[in-house]
């Protein structure tokens, strides 16, 4: 089935403009299929990773959040982040779940650098 449809006659995991918008983006001829197994989606509609948060502690935490989320629901992201345990670490950006990779890469990939060197040392 196809990853990203804008059609309702064809099967889709996704169909927000965000997600079309990113998966459709021009590539190198063969890198990339917009296929999936059947499986996947709901793979993907039953992975829950906020109820193993707690678990994660002590190991440093950092969640790169955007705001305006279609395909996941940014208030689950926040919920998991406050039960989170120390260190952790929540930078917020406008955009939807794919501006940390578009438009607001250089905020998101900031945050992900200073963390490393952080903690990672």
């Amino acid at each position: 089935m196809a990853i990203v449809s804008s059609d309702p006659a064809t099967p889709a995991s996704y169909r927000s403009q965000g997600a079309i918008d990113f998966y459709r983006q021009p590539t190198h001829a063969g890198a990339w299929e917009n296929k999936v197994t059947v499986r996947s989606p709901r793979a993907a509609r039953m992975y829950e990773p906020g109820i193993w948060i707690t678990r994660v502690s002590l190991t440093p935490l950092l969640m790169v959040v955007a705001l305006g989320y279609a395909e996941t629901v940014t208030d689950l992201a926040l919920a998991a982040y406050e039960r989170a345990l120390e260190p952790k670490r929540l930078p917020l950006i406008p955009g939807g779940h794919f501006a940390p990779y578009t438009s607001q890469f250089d905020q998101a990939s900031g945050a992900a650098r200073a963390w490393f060197r952080q903690h990672l040392v």
